[in-house]
């Protein structure tokens, strides 16, 4: 779904922006899609754009399952956020936060507007920095 700064169309990457008002009914329409396709477990990017979008869809699967997510960034977090009942358990779908799914790190470029970016560095040298595999933004990562 549509984040902040996909709206004020700003490089994003790795900054933890959530989705807009668009990007919740986005999320909410691809649920409806995916409703009749079985799930058992999710994985999503450690991003709060991405955990919405996936919480939001699962609201509209037609198992019902509650869509938890589970906190393994430390041994407290996994206990704290631990099910401990088994109905529970099986009436819930896991969701799994993972930062290797995150988006792209794209260094200097986060934060600023595409379209300036454009005019100052020229369209193919930001063209090449986002579709590149191997030539990363400034200070970024490459794919």
């Amino acid at each position: 779904g549509e984040s902040l700064w996909n709206e004020k169309n700003l490089f994003t990457g790795c900054v933890d922006v959530p989705l807009t008002e668009k990007g919740v009914e986005e999320a909410i329409e691809a649920g409806k899609r995916i409703s009749n396709i079985p799930i058992d477990i999710i994985f999503t990017s450690s991003l709060i754009r991405a955990q919405m979008t996936a919480m939001l869809a699962m609201i509209q699967h037609r198992r019902k399952k509650v869509p938890i997510i589970l906190h393994n960034e430390s041994e407290k977090a996994k206990t704290w956020s631990q099910v401990f009942s088994e109905e529970t358990k099986n009436q819930s779908i896991p969701v799994i936060p993972a930062w290797q799914l995150n988006e792209r790190m794209y260094g200097e470029l986060q934060g600023l507007n595409k379209q300036e970016t454009a005019v100052r560095y020229g369209k193919e040298q930001v063209h090449e920095w986002r579709r590149s595999y191997d030539i990363p933004p400034p200070k970024g990562e490459s794919l």
